[in-house]
């Protein structure tokens, strides 16, 4: 749905500018928050709730000073400007998870506003309700997906599939299966079924305590099998098929797809990142052995979590940005990234147990806010 510019209450630079990392081929990203009207609101009609794209003159020209305006208007035409904006309520309900990309729009520094009605100023007075132990899982998570994305792009530089992987490699028919897609499908929703009764993940409790008890589960369970942590899944499912009474012939057959599917997606995934990838990431990947993009966010992600929970507060203005510029122009050896990425995550844990925030953002005292932001904005 679209946005109108007369409901928007904030608008901010974002990404490397607001980071200050950006260079001068850096995209320009610019995010928002607005406040639907009263009679739309209450409307039986779906409202709007986020919307994103290209930056368009008509958001650009809400933005004050004029001089400013035009500074915009013309780096937006030298680079990719794009524009995410979100409704209050949904602004407001990602900021109380713990969204990373909400949290920094949130906490980005005044001078990097573009917009600031009065509504936003009565909401930004209260950022710090926002920050909880769910920085920990949320931010933590963010860079973790950073990390895995660049071991597996230097696996494919440093080891790339030789060639699409056939059912045969895998010692699983062309025809005549053991096994039809149904019954194989039937067989796979029993073990996860069962694999589930292991897991703690159906039990009431705070995340970050079900975490810590998921890993304290899976260091057990790798002793009591015998395996190493990264082997515990094969093994309880191994048992989990057992225990369902399937003969070694049915399970060899499931084990022997699985792999054979596991295959199939990762030489699917080569092949779009080798056909799809940024020309200039690319040549960062071949120079330094890694992206060394998704290295600086990796490091600025685990650090600003770190911040919010031993600091009680988010630095999007990054006092390390000649450091995370450094790393993005391959400062560091991949062993280095790895081993800081490693400590990181060991500081952030052990800064979750310790930390004063609240497990959660008090849901009443939400509502409360969220009315009275809607209030200031003349729609309450």
């Amino acid at each position: 749905m679209k946005v109108e510019p007369s409901e928007i209450i904030y608008l901010t630079l974002a990404g490397s500018h607001a980071h200050g990392t950006a260079h001068d081929a850096s995209d320009l990203d610019v995010r928002g928050v607005s406040v639907v009207p009263l009679p739309k609101r209450v409307s039986l009609r779906p409202i709007f709730e986020h919307a994103e794209g290209p930056l368009t003159e008509s958001l650009l020209a809400i933005v004050e000073p004029p001089s400013r305006r035009s500074e915009l208007t013309d780096l937006a035409g030298k680079t990719k400007g794009e524009f995410a904006i979100d409704e209050l309520a949904k602004f407001l309900t990602l900021c109380a998870a713990a969204n990373p990309g909400a949290l920094e729009v949130l906490f980005t520094a005044p001078q990097h506003w573009l917009v600031a009605a009065p509504a936003w100023h009565r909401l930004h007075a209260q950022r710090h309700r926002f920050l909880t132990r769910k920085v920990r899982e949320t931010f933590l998570g963010y860079a973790m997906a950073q990390l895995h994305r660049i071991k597996s792009h230097r696996s494919w530089l440093l080891h790339p599939p030789r060639a699409k992987p056939t059912r045969a490699d895998f010692g699983v028919p062309e025809h005549a299966a053991l096994l039809d897609r149904d019954q194989r499908n039937r067989l796979e929703q029993s073990l996860a079924e069962k694999l589930r009764t292991y897991g703690v993940d159906e039990l009431e409790m705070p995340r970050d305590t079900r975490i810590a008890l998921r890993e304290r589960l899976s260091r057990f369970t790798a002793d009591v099998l015998a395996c190493s942590v990264d082997e515990v899944e094969g093994a309880q499912r191994e048992v989990a098929a057992h225990t369902l009474g399937l003969s070694q012939e049915l399970i060899a057959a499931l084990n022997a797809e699985k792999r054979y599917q596991a295959a199939m997606r990762h030489w699917e995934s080569y092949e779009s990142w080798r056909t799809h990838r940024n020309p200039k990431r690319a040549e960062l990947e071949r120079r330094f052995g890694y992206d060394t993009k998704h290295a600086m966010h990796l490091i600025r992600l685990m650090r600003m979590g770190l911040e919010a929970l031993t600091q009680g507060t988010l630095t999007v203005a990054r006092p390390d940005a000649a450091e995370l510029h450094q790393i993005r122009e391959g400062a560091l050896s991949y062993e280095a990234l790895t081993a800081l990425a490693s400590e990181l995550e060991a500081q952030i844990g052990a800064a979750a147990d310790a930390s004063p925030l609240p497990h959660a953002v008090d849901l009443d005292s939400l509502d409360a806010l969220l009315l009275d932001v809607l209030d200031c904005a003349g729609q309450g």
